[in-house]
């Protein structure tokens, strides 16, 4: 599974690091001028968090030029701003509704729900946040700020000055996250035994003197300082020699302290958390918060389930009818797998999928592999989202000890998957504001859906691409299911067991794997697959709305131009874009 959202650890930052209100206190304006007014609260609403965090700035623009005096520093990792972070989305809540809505043309209402869902989204996170697990082994703070920082550029001396002020605010920072586990032991919210031991062992690998060669912070910086045509060979030499003093004198040493404070606090008896996140203290309705927030969906962890469980019988039902008209189906399965290199795939993909979704013609992007050092923990492949002023940087991962299948992978994280969705939607020229709301449930739905679309093209023979898309879905579905049962149910490991065992899986390797998946990140999967499903329900809201003329690919612009955002508000304006003239 690539279940994996880079940006995630830009949003969580935004969360934990800026929480202080930047609303505008002014009074309320006059219709004429509430244009005005809304884009001068999204104007300062983004400088204000550009301005607050320096690590967002450089990922989020490569020109960084306006903001000279931005904080270069990841923020500070505190149970007190957590805390604190709730009355500041009251605030910017307040703001938000002292602009007439009425007065706004079209494009700015949209922004103005999509600001409002969001903002409401985040209110309920500072009574909850002692049960935040922000260290996992995949998605967690310690596994993806390396590859953040690999992806830094260097455009000129100031952004080398700015890498080096952030790279040395890692053991300040780490250090806070240190403190908050030591919070969370306290009050009984702490890590589960083996996630803990996972984590552990990835920060004393990540931080050991033989991986030094191959680690990622050393060989990305390398590479891009010889590509630095501004500077001298002497000037690169003294670069390369600092930064390597930087991560063995500082890096280094920040994780394995990490690794230390959980190691004391493991032994110590914190990880009485044996089973999901409903056992620790506030741990259900964290996982309501999280179930939201990760899904866009407004509704509850029930109704969720229960859509989840119609489509799993679906799935069983058309498995069923397609496997009793060709038996011998399955057998395919083993002959079906695509040698095709990255490149030819993404090309096939880019001439197949213009049946069905709006053309956008030579969307620039390049391939990385994941660092050695990295591959045992991060995801099969991941796609970076370009800065805001340079669209051409598209960045899709693949991790080679993990991939398999590459055609699924990068229709997921290409096309029509990420890359594409997020190179529609900035060619609808949003506001700046539109970037920094983490909307998961639509963004991972979209690539699900993608993905899922995606087999057949792979394969022109409908039945083998029908088993395809009912397997990828029927598993999504499961793992939701166990995810729900384990974390907001409580579940044991024997419970998950007996569960599987009614779909004929009983090996204990697999349980096992699948235990652990939603113990990591719980919620993970229903971001996902909840998203996905989301978007089923809205084709299907749209289809019957338009009758006999509803047309797919006007259904995917429609979904595309409103952008990432909460379902709610993707529904209300679905039919206007969907119905909307084009010239």
């Amino acid at each position: 599974m690539h279940l994996h959202s880079i940006r995630k650890i830009v949003a969580m930052l935004l969360c934990i690091t800026l929480c202080c209100s930047c609303a505008s206190h002014s009074k309320s304006s006059t219709p004429n001028s509430a244009c005005q007014e809304f884009d001068r609260f999204s104007s300062n609403y983004f400088d204000h968090q550009m301005s607050g965090n320096g690590f967002q700035l450089h990922f989020l623009l490569s020109d960084t030029s306006k903001y000279p005096d931005a904080v270069m520093s990841l923020g500070n990792y505190s149970y007190d701003l957590m805390k604190a972070s709730q009355q500041g989305w009251i605030s910017e809540i307040a703001a938000l509704k002292r602009i007439p809505y009425a007065s706004l043309d079209v494009k700015r209402q949209q922004t103005y729900d999509v600001l409002m869902s969001y903002f409401q989204r985040k209110l309920d996170f500072s009574d909850l946040c002692l049960c935040t697990q922000d260290l996992s082994p995949t998605l967690g703070i310690q596994s993806q700020l390396p590859v953040l920082f690999s992806e830094f550029e260097f455009h000129d001396q100031t952004d080398i000055a700015h890498y080096f002020s952030l790279l040395q605010s890692i053991p300040d920072y780490f250090q806070g996250i240190a403190s908050f586990q030591k919070v969370k032991a306290t009050h009984h919210c702490f890590l589960q035994r083996e996630v803990c031991e996972k984590i552990i062992a990835q920060c004393k690998g990540f931080a050991h003197p033989s991986a030094l060669s191959d680690n990622i912070l050393i060989t990305s910086f390398d590479s891009r300082i010889h590509g630095c045509d501004f500077l001298s060979s002497t000037e690169k030499k003294i670069f390369i020699q600092k930064n390597r003093e930087i991560i063995v004198q500082q890096i280094f040493p920040a994780y394995q302290n990490l690794a230390d404070t959980l190691s004391t606090l493991m032994v110590g008896g914190a990880c009485d958390k044996i089973n999901g996140l409903c056992t620790v203290t506030g741990g259900k309705d964290y996982y309501e918060y999280l179930v939201r927030d990760y899904t866009g969906c407004s509704k509850s962890v029930s109704e969720i389930k229960s859509r989840i469980q119609t489509s799993l019988l679906s799935d069983v039902k058309q498995l069923q009818s397609l496997l009793s008209k060709n038996p011998e189906l399955p057998n395919q399965l083993e002959h079906s797998r695509n040698s095709s290199t990255p490149t030819q795939i993404m090309k096939d993909l880019s001439q197949k999928i213009t049946s069905d979704f709006p053309i956008l013609h030579n969307i620039p992007f390049s391939f990385k592999s994941v660092n050695p050092t990295l591959q045992e923990y991060l995801s099969p492949a991941f796609y970076i989202t370009p800065p805001l002023d340079n669209p051409k940087k598209n960045i899709i991962y693949i991790n080679p000890a993990k991939t398999e299948e590459l055609y699924s992978v990068l229709a997921h994280e290409g096309l029509p998957g990420h890359m594409y969705q997020n190179a529609f939607f900035a060619a609808t020229k949003p506001p700046k504001i539109r970037y920094l709301l983490d909307c998961g449930g639509y963004s991972e739905g979209w690539a699900v859906y993608a993905e899922l679309r995606s087999y057949s093209y792979h394969f022109p023979e409908t039945n083998l691409s029908e088993l395809y898309r009912i397997h990828s879905s029927f598993s999504l579905a499961l793992y939701c299911l166990c995810d729900i049962g384990v974390n907001y149910e409580g579940w044991d490991y024997s419970d998950l067991k007996n569960f599987l065992s009614d779909y004929n899986i009983s090996e204990n390797v697999i349980c096992h794997q699948i235990f652990e998946a939603v113990i990591e990140d719980p919620a993970n999967y229903l971001k996902y697959f909840v998203g996905y499903l989301q978007i089923l329900d809205l084709q299907n809201y749209v289809r019957e709305k338009s009758a006999d003329t509803f047309d797919i690919k006007r259904f995917h612009k429609a979904l595309l131009t409103i952008g990432p955002a909460d379902f709610d508000v993707v529904k209300k304006w679905i039919l206007y874009e969907y119905e909307k003239k084009t010239g």
